[in-house]
């Protein structure tokens, strides 16, 4: 995983590499401070942590979480039978859509009302935490 791909209030997992690394598979992170080398994190199971609770990890113990339909509905996006995709309303009327492409396994995000493109290839919850921060100003709330 890249540093310049990520945020603070990112979310990633960990991964184990070798057996000298105790780190867990599948524990998902929450960024709280990135570094040149190293990124600070805590648990997501215990945020809101004090600073005793971060960790300090390689930017290559750190994998992105694959999105799927679970984790937008723990986002506060709803299916949309009609449009066949998830919605949300982040600023009212301003409508965001993600549907799914099986063809390359990613979300496209697009405004159906103005059927206008917003981006394309959205494979990570990460890159949809960050494309809604820059769309809207505000971080997208994971419950």
């Amino acid at each position: 995983m890249n540093a310049n791909e990520l945020r603070i209030g990112n979310r990633v997992q960990g991964i184990s590499i070798g057996r000298s690394i105790e780190l867990p598979n599948g524990i998902n992170y929450k960024i709280v401070e990135l570094l040149a080398f190293t990124c600070k994190v805590v648990r997501e199971d215990e945020i809101p942590a004090t600073v005793e609770k971060w960790l300090e990890f390689s930017y290559s113990l750190l994998a992105p979480i694959p999105l799927t339909p679970e984790i937008l509905e723990r986002c506060g996006w709803v299916w949309n039978q009609e449009c066949d995709s998830f919605e949300k309303y982040p600023n009212g009327d301003a409508r965001m859509n993600l549907q799914y492409r099986s063809v390359n396994s990613s979300f496209t995000m697009f405004n159906y009302v103005l059927k206008a493109l917003i981006a394309d290839k959205i494979y990570y919850l990460h890159q949809l935490q960050n494309l809604v921060f820059a769309l809207t100003g505000k971080e997208l709330e994971i419950k």
